[in-house]
């Protein structure tokens, strides 16, 4: 049951990390200054398959995926130690822009 609980506490962490981050992600976790990836028209942005991969989101016990409004691809996860993970990746070249790590403890005390 210690592991059950644990688990509830990442998940509880990973919804708050979401309802804090909310829309506009991009602008929230940064200070203001908005993460942008700089894709230019007509460029071929890499599948969904393929960037799950380049995060590594087999690693994680729950990822979210989304397409940002700032036209990067934005994933936020759970470790398996609890940790909640935010990353913020190039679409076409798959290159890391920003990513962000919350602790399992002090996510946990929010």
């Amino acid at each position: 049951m210690k592991n059950g609980k644990a688990f509830q506490a990442a998940g509880l962490a990973f919804g708050l990390v979401l309802a804090v981050c909310g829309a506009s992600t991009a602008q929230a976790t940064s200070q203001g200054k908005p993460i942008v990836c700089n894709v230019q028209l007509g460029q071929k942005w890499l599948g969904e398959d393929r960037i799950k991969t380049i995060f590594g989101a087999s690693e994680y016990i729950d990822v979210k995926f989304k397409t940002s409004k700032m036209q990067c691809y934005e994933f936020y996860a759970i470790k398996k130690n609890g940790d909640v993970v935010e990353a913020y990746y190039n679409p076409v070249t798959g290159e890391l822009i920003k990513s962000n790590l919350i602790p399992h403890a002090v996510a946990a005390a929010k």
